[in-house]
Order: C-alpha cells, then structure tokens, then sequence
C-alpha cells in the first residue's frame, strides 16, 4: 500500500510540473478560427481568420520599426481515384505590418491599401482577418463534387531586412505559422 501510494504521488508531483511547463505566460502564434467558404456573386470567398499573437521578438522588432510580413495561402483541388488530385485554385496574399513611431499607429498594407490601427490587437485582429478574400470563381467548381479546400497563414522571414535574415533562418522565434488547415467542400 506505501508503494502505491508512493507512486501516486510521483504521477501527481509529475503532472503538476508538467502542466506548469506547458503554461505559457502569453499565447503566441497563429491559430485557426472558424473557416468557411461562403458564395458571394461570381466568386467563393473565405469568412473567418486567424487568431495572430507576435512572440516578443517579433513583437520588439515590429516596434522598432521592421516590417513583418504575413503570407495568407489558400489552396483548393479535386481529388481524384485513379489519378493526381486535380489543382482548382492556388491563391496567395501579402499583408504587411508596419508601425509608425511619428504618429504612434500600425499601419497594414494588404496589395496597396493602407489601413491604420491605434493599437497591435487592432492591427493583429485585421491581419487575421480572411473575410471576404475571393480564392475561386463559381464557374470553377461543378455541383454534387467532393474538393479539398486548405488555408494557412505564415510570417515570411524572407522579407526582413538583410541583417535579419540569417537571425530568422537560425532561430525559430521569427517564424510563425498556422500549418494547413483542411476541410472538404462539396458544393
């Protein structure tokens, strides 16, 4: 009976310093929320996002005057029995985020439209952001037809400053990605 009560302490004092490891102080990253395809006119667009936290390095650097740029892909395709999945869409965008120090304002450049946000959470809830992103055309997809439709959103490390760039390839506290999110899709 000593032995076993012995044990349960050890899997409880165990699991205790486990779960105070496991805590993070801030939840940082990207991570998925709630992502549909929606038809809208002529085209599918995408409703939902991306819950986006900086790390504090990301975070500094973005203070300091480095752009951080966040890549949004989608990608859709038929899969196939006997053969190769065929590719529907394959559609990328570019959002950068920027602060200016001079009128203390985030300022979010997504394909040459300028947004400014008073504050990070602001500016981070409107870089998450895929509502009404148009990936596929209506014409595109065929009714009663399973597709595989893929989202993911990434920081671009390769878009730094030179100096930064190898401190970005090196370390992993500059790069922040949700991973592909798959659903099906039939229309």
């Amino acid at each position: 009976m000593l032995a076993w009560s012995r044990r349960k302490f050890l899997v409880a004092v165990l699991g205790l310093a486990l779960a105070a490891v496991a805590m993070p102080g801030r939840a940082e990253g990207i991570l998925a929320k709630h992502i549909e395809l929606l038809p809208r006119e002529e085209h599918y667009v995408l409703s939902g996002g991306f819950e986006v936290q900086l790390n504090d390095k990301l975070e500094e650097a973005l203070k300091r005057g480095v752009t951080i740029t966040f890549i949004q892909e989608f990608e859709m395709e038929r899969p196939r029995d006997y053969w190769l999945a065929e590719g529907i869409a394959d559609t990328t965008r570019t959002l950068k985020l920027s602060y200016n120090a001079l009128l203390r304002s985030f300022v979010l450049n997504t394909a040459g439209r300028l947004a400014n946000y008073d504050s990070l959470s602001e500016a981070l809830a409107a870089v998450g952001s895929l509502n009404d992103w148009a990936v596929v055309e209506r014409q595109q997809l065929k009714k009663r037809v399973n597709y595989r439709a893929a989202v993911r959103m990434r920081v671009d490390p390769s878009q730094l400053p030179k100096p930064l760039q190898v401190s970005a390839f090196a370390s992993d506290r500059w790069q922040m990605d949700s991973d592909w999110i798959r659903w099906l899709v039939k229309f």
